[in-house]
């Protein structure tokens, strides 16, 4: 393991940058090896290429609790008692500034973002085949864009740190970006990234990024911007590459899946004991569950809601693979199936991936975009080739506004657990109506719910960035 220490202004982090040697999930398998200054450890590829590696694998814990910043607040999932202390506040819409679950995704994206500008910083004069140059390249820019995208999606304008820090007075020298600077500089790493990039690979190299995977979140930005014709251009470039058919629902998740046909990219884990696992097989199981589904105790956390159990059309293929149901007493546990398997090992050692983009979801959005467009008869074609996958009858002659709510709609049950649920309600303007909606009609299991407001489309800045950096801003509604 090559330790890098540098710090990056808001936080202070301690670069991790491993290199590569044994292979059962290719290139994230990671093998501790030493310690080795910043200033003379690019110099070859292979440090490059280590250095890459590492980069992949700080996505691990990001994605570990990503799901919570994006079910929890939504109408699709909430706590329990036993999980309220650890991701209670998003699920009541209770969180402030002193959120330490904030802090952490904060510290964790930028901690990335840092490393990628490591990379990129220090491989120009490393000498190299030049594609293989151009490929950690648009790599590193592709991770940064992720990064930047949910910060931007979770917290609006954020700072747009684009290079090594060096000292601390430029660490604190950071002001927030608008949210346009910020998408900007997302759509021009990504841009750079699609046109470097391969479209597959091979051996171990499967499962890092390609081009498909960069024009895959670069239409879901275009998206998020309302820029629909962009949007539809960009995935349509892709839609020719999807599999046909698509590949049964059920065969999309779990051990064994991995890197399946229905994955684009996905941050990928492996069992072992070497801290590369998930938890998401013990987090989501109910606790009261004990061993009986997985054969470890759960945490209960990210469990689906009634509302979400009743989304479901009769006959979805989707619903008994996506929620198992579990009743002790006066509750019922819908939890995440989908993301749970048998033989975890205990603890965080869960080997299935987290899918960050995938055909169910390039399909509707290139459907959603079509169908903004005017162009409602090929969003319904697609719409329909998931709908299709989820043994339901196909949308045939509807018109704009009835399209959209289909399409919404699918959405939902499609990409359930995964982490998407509440942005699409922010995005479409849609979080405060439904959210309120919901708090008048369901009562959550302990605890109650927070206030819905306006301001809730937007987490706070955590206190601890602008004590740290007192040019930082606060978000409106929040101190």
């Amino acid at each position: 393991m090559k330790n890098i220490k540098f710090k990056t202004g808001m936080l202070i982090v301690m670069a991790l940058l491993f290199s590569a040697t044994s292979c059962k999930k290719s290139f994230v398998d990671l093998t501790p090896q030493g310690i080795v200054p910043v200033q003379s450890y690019y110099a070859s590829e292979v440090d490059i290429k280590s250095a890459l590696n590492g980069i992949y694998s700080t996505l691990r814990p990001i994605y570990n609790t990503q799901w919570a910043f994006a079910e929890l607040p939504s109408d699709n999932t909430q706590t329990f008692g036993e999980s309220d202390s650890a991701w209670g506040e998003e699920d009541k819409l209770t969180w402030n500034s002193t959120s330490t679950n904030l802090q952490g995704a904060w510290s964790r994206a930028y901690a990335t973002i840092a490393y990628c500008n490591l990379l990129l910083g220090h491989i120009g004069p490393v000498s190299m085949i030049q594609a293989n140059k151009d490929s950690y390249i648009a790599q590193a820019e592709f991770i940064r864009s992720l990064m930047y995208f949910n910060l931007v999606r979770m917290f609006g304008g954020v700072p747009l740190i684009l290079t090594e820090i060096t000292s601390e007075s430029q660490a604190y020298s950071y002001n927030r970006a608008t949210t346009t600077a910020v998408y900007a500089q997302i759509e021009a790493d990504l841009t750079d990234a699609a046109s470097k990039l391969p479209v597959s690979y091979t051996g171990a190299d499967i499962g890092r990024v390609t081009a498909i995977a960069a024009k895959a979140l670069l239409g879901k930005v275009y998206l998020f911007e309302n820029k629909f014709a962009q949007a539809e251009a960009k995935l349509a470039e892709i839609i020719p590459s999807a599999p046909t058919p698509l590949i049964s629902y059920d065969q999309a998740f779990g051990v064994g899946h991995d890197n399946s046909s229905e994955i684009i990219f996905a941050v990928q884990y492996l069992t072992g004991g070497f801290g590369e696992g998930n938890s998401f097989a013990s987090g989501f199981v109910p606790q009261p569950a004990g061993t009986s589904i997985v054969g470890i105790s759960g945490g209960s956390f990210n469990i689906g809601t009634p509302d979400l159990n009743n989304a479901f059309e009769p006959g979805d293929l989707r619903k008994n693979i996506s929620i198992g149901v579990f009743i002790t007493g006066t509750f019922t546990y819908y939890y995440a199936k989908k993301f749970i398997y048998q033989g975890v090992p205990a603890g965080n050692e869960g080997d299935n991936d987290w899918p960050v983009i995938r055909w169910g979801d390039v399909l509707l959005m290139y459907a959603e975009a079509a169908n903004e467009n005017g162009n409602t008869f090929n969003a319904l074609t697609q719409l329909n080739i998931v709908r299709s996958r989820a043994g339901l009858g196909s949308k045939l002659g509807l018109n704009q506004a009835v399209a959209r709510t289909a399409i919404q709609a699918e959405r939902r049950v499609e990409l359930g657990f995964e982490g998407e649920r509440w942005f699409d309600l922010i995005r479409w303007n849609q979080y405060v109506q439904v959210m309120q909606s919901y708090k008048n009609n369901n009562v959550p299991p302990t605890g109650a719910f927070g206030n819905i407001l306006s301001t809730l489309n937007l987490y706070p800045i955590p206190s601890r960035e602008i004590s740290l950096n007192p040019n930082l801003t606060q978000n409106p509604g929040y101190n």
